[in-house]
């Protein structure tokens, strides 16, 4: 399967933009002062499923044939990816199937339920969840869709850079959080064919580093576990597609501990008005961190997702 490139991205645009409204990208005056740089943040909580997830879900759904349309689709989710399949898949009239991990949080696996599909609890990890949904599709000819390693997530994820350029065409750097690498890998794909001196900088946190580490190895490490409480970044493995396009699209990665995500979320809270999940969390952790990195530049962070559940934000508070 090949890498969506610039055009494939503006066709997604295309797709997305019947659905959804560009997000908000505003200047932060307190973390500007505080940080000693011009730090932007584009709000990505303020699609319909509160994250970024939504937009590669309806650009994957809108090239299904007729065929693949009536057969269905299944994906396995920590939860933000799985919202985003059911959102799609209602608004398009296709049957979908979400597996999410026994312990996926309640705020998101009630949303998929609120947005059209029963989620279906398989196993402890995300890897797990993906050899079940895998193993459905076989046995039932659906369509399997891996967050990772699928074209239309990956351009659908990709337009996010689009808008950030946009509103800020002379940035110097994106910080970007990292999972699977999906994301990342989109938004480099685009923001690098745009600008190539344009720094992509992606956080991932230190009990989830499988792109961290296949980057330093130069090759797909598998972890262990991915044991933290931020569920975007919780896999094992970076995303084969995704791992061969952002090789050559991300300047620099780091880790982040769960201590520096629950201190940072305050700190968002505070500062932009919104509550942060995890993955969210990690990147102003970063900025909050490196902050001397990033001294005068102009610098957009991506907030990617808001869906922390009560009990996880009485704990961080």
């Amino acid at each position: 399967m090949r890498h969506p490139n610039l055009i494939d991205l503006l066709k997604a645009r295309q797709v997305i933009a019947k659905y959804l409204a560009p997000t908000p990208q505003y200047r932060s005056p307190g973390l500007s002062e505080r940080l000693g740089m011009d730090l932007y943040v584009k709000y990505e909580n303020m699609q319909p499923i509160r994250s970024f997830k939504i937009r590669g879900a309806l650009y994957s759904l809108s090239l299904l044939d007729a065929h693949q349309r009536a057969v269905g689709v299944v994906t396995a989710s920590t939860g933000n990816h799985g919202q985003g399949i059911a959102y799609a898949a209602t608004a398009m009239g296709i049957a979908a199937r979400v597996i999410v991990p026994h312990g996926t949080p309640a705020v998101k696996r009630d949303a998929i339920r609120h947005f059209g599909v029963e989620p279906i609890f398989y196993g402890q990890t995300i890897a797990d969840g993906f050899s079940y949904a895998k193993q459905m599709a076989a046995e039932r000819g659906i369509i399997y869709i891996e967050d990772g390693e699928d074209f239309g997530l990956m351009a659908g994820a990709g337009t996010i850079a689009l808008e950030m350029l946009e509103a800020l065409p002379d940035a110097d750097t994106l910080i970007i959080p990292v999972g699977g690498g999906n994301l990342i890998a989109g938004m480099g794909i685009a923001a690098k064919t745009i600008n190539p001196t344009l720094r992509i900088v992606g956080v991932q946190a230190e009990k989830a580093p499988s792109v961290y580490l296949s980057l330093r190895e130069g090759r797909v490490t598998t972890t262990e576990t991915c044991d933290t409480f931020a569920g975007g970044l919780a896999t094992t493995y970076p995303g084969g597609l995704a791992f061969e396009a952002l090789k050559s699209r991300v300047d620099e990665i780091h880790l982040v501990s769960e201590e520096e995500m629950r201190q940072a979320i305050p700190t968002i809270l505070e500062h932009t008005g919104y509550v942060a999940e995890g993955a969210t969390a990690a990147v102003f952790a970063l900025c909050i961190r490196e902050a001397h990195r990033w001294a005068g530049q102009r610098v957009v962070a991506l907030f990617s997702g808001g869906n922390l559940g009560m009990e996880e934000l009485k704990k961080v508070l």
